[in-house]
């Protein structure tokens, strides 16, 4: 694949930034009316250069007029090698300067310093105006940079720029194409026959033609329907590239500049951001929580606070943990840069990197947070992830969730939580076609918990058998699925910490012991249902005849459990030494007589047809009889 870079161009208004474009490329990117009129851009023009090399760069014209910043800001992200224009008869002016720190928060690298209208001026003054430029970029990512004098409109100086732009291309490594789709959409129009069409600069990913993709943060779903690159059609357009895509089933109206044209759910629309902010030396002020600003992300421009997370205020030139509360949704890519200017007047004072593009809100100085953010900052690829499965604490995490909370595709998470597992930093819960991940501190306090619980369980219901599997999976801190809940019993029944016993779970080990109290009722209720025979009572009046509810059905079902009692219904229940016989003496009979109705078992038991006929309800349910109108026929 060849290489796609960017250029974009900066610098105070009039100062020549689309003459030098249209001597570059033979391209005019002033295209409104308005712009013809006035001689000056007012919206981002674009064209694209091809070198010597074969080389092919797309090229953004911004405005220079500061009514005009938030329209540069736009067309600013994903900016590869800066062409900083100043003009040889004005100099480094106040758009220049606010430009030029744009362009290093955004964390351009590379640039080319251009004075234009050099034809204008006297030599010594040129060379005035070029000392005072290295002076004022000192510092900056365009100090050593190449300065070059140039007159645009007589051509001088043109062939010379494009051989440093050679140079300096050769140096940019190529982007990665693997990722998710990232397109920040800086125009929105619509032509005659065709539809809607985006047009923006991709930073990650690959758009395939017919593709499915997301516009964010609507979550607008629609079908890439042509692609164009350069003015040509193609069909797979790359990052690094100036795209023009032609979307299906979406209305113009619909659409906004500063929506994100995305792979599906890979991002989170939301109205907070976590970032760390870098205040310019030169801010006009001191930044304190809850002050109004605009915040300028990808393309879009978006009004809300700023509230410090690890100070109480932010001087010029310091760095602080931030949380934007914005007043409409956004979505951000992981380290994606952005611009903060003042809400009121309209000046840049600094700017950073998103770190949580859908955070979980904290109070400021929240020790647990500011650590998080700092590995989110400064950690490696592993340590962001393993961090993302540490802070999820209410539940195992899908591959799906991660790629929103990290801008990852799925190969890079897959890869690194192989890694991970590999190393015991995370577990890997195989429930079906999509695993679910947790971090390995979690895991082991989920069957620390788990035991902890069973264990509380037995002392507080020591006649009980077993706890309900059900309400052990509710108690626990994490939120399993049915199937993540099983893999953990599983585990620890493997281990031999616990017994999964149908419904009931007991640790390994665990009996029933019935103190001399609990083993004197024991023999009473044994002894009131033998005495009972055919005719038991309910189980409402062996609880009154003692006065215990809760032990009398704990010893009930203990007794259930060992098969001394048969559980008919809920209230129910006979001696296993009647219920034996009672079985007994219905399959003799049908075995002999092949049919039987329900006054002749009642007879056969000298019981009442209450209980005769649920003993034969019971054994229908059995598959021991099978009724046939009035009469019952043996099964098996």
């Amino acid at each position: 694949m060849k290489k796609n870079l960017i250029i974009g161009t900066a610098g105070h208004i009039d100062h020549g930034k689309t003459t030098l474009i249209k001597a570059l490329t033979g391209i005019d990117t002033d295209r409104l009316l308005a712009e013809k009129k006035r001689g000056i851009s007012i919206e981002l023009g674009f064209s694209y250069l091809e070198l010597s090399n074969g080389l092919q760069l797309g090229i953004i014209d911004v405005p220079g007029h500061e009514k005009f910043i938030k329209n540069m800001l736009a067309g600013a992200g994903g900016v590869d090698l800066a062409l900083l224009v100043v003009a040889a008869d004005e100099g480094f002016m106040p758009q220049t300067e606010e430009h030029l720190a744009i362009l290093e928060l955004l964390n351009v690298e590379e640039g080319i310093i251009v004075v234009t209208k050099s034809d204008l001026v006297e030599r010594e003054w040129l060379e005035l105006v070029i000392e005072e430029i290295k002076e004022e970029v000192k510092g900056s990512f365009l100090e050593g940079a190449p300065i070059l004098s140039i007159s645009a409109v007589a051509g001088q100086g043109i062939d010379s720029l494009k051989g440093e732009l050679e140079k300096l291309t050769a140096k940019i490594t190529n982007k990665d194409q693997r990722g998710n789709v990232y397109l920040p959409i800086d125009r929105v129009f619509s032509l005659s026959g065709h539809g809607t069409i985006v047009t923006g600069t991709l930073l990650k990913g690959s758009i395939k033609l017919g593709e499915k993709l997301k516009v964010y943060p609507q979550g607008i779903e629609s079908r890439v329907r042509s692609i164009e690159v350069h003015n040509q059609e193609v069909e797979v357009a790359y990052p690094g590239q100036r795209v023009g895509i032609n979307l299906a089933g979406v209305d113009r109206e619909q659409l906004n500049r500063g929506d994100v044209l995305a792979t599906i759910d890979t991002l989170v629309a939301t109205k907070y951001l976590h970032a760390q902010l870098k205040l310019l030396s030169t801010a006009p002020l001191v930044v304190e929580s809850g002050q109004r600003i605009r915040l300028h992300l990808g393309a879009k421009e978006v009004l809300g606070r700023v509230h410090l997370l690890n100070q109480k205020e932010l001087y010029p030139g310091e760095t602080a943990l931030v949380e934007f509360k914005l007043e409409e949704e956004v979505v951000a890519n992981f380290k994606e840069p952005y611009i903060l200017r003042r809400y009121s007047p309209m000046t840049t004072i600094g700017g950073g990197e998103i770190l949580d593009n859908n955070p979980t809100l904290h109070r400021k100085f929240d020790d647990k947070i500011i650590e998080a953010l700092e590995i989110k900052a400064n950690g490696s690829l592993e340590e962001r992830i393993e961090l993302e499965l540490k802070l999820s604490d209410h539940r195992p995490l899908l591959v799906s969730d991660l790629i929103k909370k990290t801008s990852l595709d799925a190969r890079r998470l897959n890869s690194t939580l192989l890694d991970l597992k590999a190393r015991r930093k995370a577990i890997e819960l195989k429930t079906g076609i999509e695993s679910t991940w947790l971090h390995i501190e979690h895991y082991l306090s989920l069957k620390a918990e788990t035991l902890k619980n069973l264990e509380e369980y037995h002392q507080q219901y020591s006649l009980r058998l077993g706890m309900a599997k059900e309400e052990l999976r509710t108690k626990l801190a994490l939120k399993l699925s049915v199937n993540e809940y099983d893999l953990i019993l599983e585990e620890l029944e493997q281990n031999q910490k616990i017994e999964v016993n149908s419904s009931l779970i007991k640790l390994r080990g665990f009996k029933v012991k019935l103190n001399l109290k609990e083993e004197k009722i024991k023999e009473e209720i044994i002894k009131a249902y033998q005495e009972a025979g055919f005719m038991p009572p309910k189980l409402e009046e062996v609880i009154d005849r003692f006065r215990e509810e809760g032990l009398v059905k704990d010893i009930v079902d203990l007794l259930v459990e060992r098969e001394e009692l048969i559980k008919i219904n809920s209230e129910i229940y006979m001696h296993d030494q009647y219920f034996r016989r009672s079985e007994t003496m219905l399959r003799d009979y049908l075995e002999e007589a092949g049919e039987i109705r329900l006054r002749e078992f009642r007879d056969l038991l000298k019981s009442s047809r209450k209980y005769t006929q649920l003993l034969l309800e019971y054994f229908d349910q059995q598959g021991l009889t099978k009724r046939i109108g009035d009469q019952r026929i043996l099964l098996c």
